[in-house]
């Protein structure tokens, strides 16, 4: 995280304990709230689960931030939220299908979000071959996929991954190298994606390319 990212962190903090939560919120999801998307998008893999799985991540910080304890970054508190979220969220799902219900104060401070290309026909080849690597990845165990995505696709350095989900960073570098190594697997060997039959035969040099 930049400095400046720091200081947006302690202002949300700040702002929660004093009871100003609309400041709060909207600094926070001028902060995270494209961040979160992207998560979400690339851990469950379409505009509207992640939109969904973003509302729900965006409430539970509403409700627990007043209550954050400071033992962890935000930053990595939210995304360890977040992560958590996801992990559940296709299961919390098939349990019931209501709606989670907008807070009207979360509702005001929502940024619009454009619904990315799903259409593999409509995308450039580089879109086209990050698409299809995306997909794979959602092919991973769900905490191989975690790794992947929040090291290799996020960008976030391996010992804040390690923190994020309470794991070792040892344990995270050897996780990793394991995961990128059956995503290389599953490239080489193709892959459906959404009915499409024969799409996704990539080599594991092509993968590295992308990853």
């Amino acid at each position: 995280m930049s400095e400046n990212e720091k200081t947006v962190d302690q202002e949300i903090i700040r702002f929660y304990k004093v009871g100003d939560q609309e400041r709060a919120l909207k600094l926070f999801t001028n902060q995270y709230q494209t961040k979160l998307y992207s998560l979400a998008y690339r851990m469950l893999g379409n505009h509207d689960d992640a939109m969904d799985a973003l509302q729900e991540i965006l409430l539970q910080v509403h409700r627990s931030l007043r209550n954050f304890k400071g033992q962890s970054s935000l930053y990595t508190w939210v995304y360890r939220l977040s992560s958590n979220v996801c992990f559940n969220f296709r299961k919390k799902r098939s349990r019931t299908s209501n709606q989670i219900e907008w807070e009207e104060s979360l509702q005001a401070v929502m940024l619009p979000i454009e619904r990315p290309n799903e259409d593999p026909d409509k995308m450039c080849e580089s879109k086209y071959n990050q698409f299809l690597v995306q997909q794979a990845i959602l092919k991973l165990p769900e905490t191989q996929r975690a790794l992947l995505i929040l090291h290799d696709l996020e960008g976030i350095p391996v010992p804040e991954v390690a923190s994020i989900l309470n794991i070792n960073t040892n344990a995270a570098k050897s996780r990793i190298h394991r995961g990128r190594a059956a995503l290389r697997n599953i490239i080489s060997k193709g892959f459906v994606v959404k009915g499409m039959e024969g799409v996704g035969v990539f080599s594991a040099e092509d993968s590295n390319k992308i990853m």
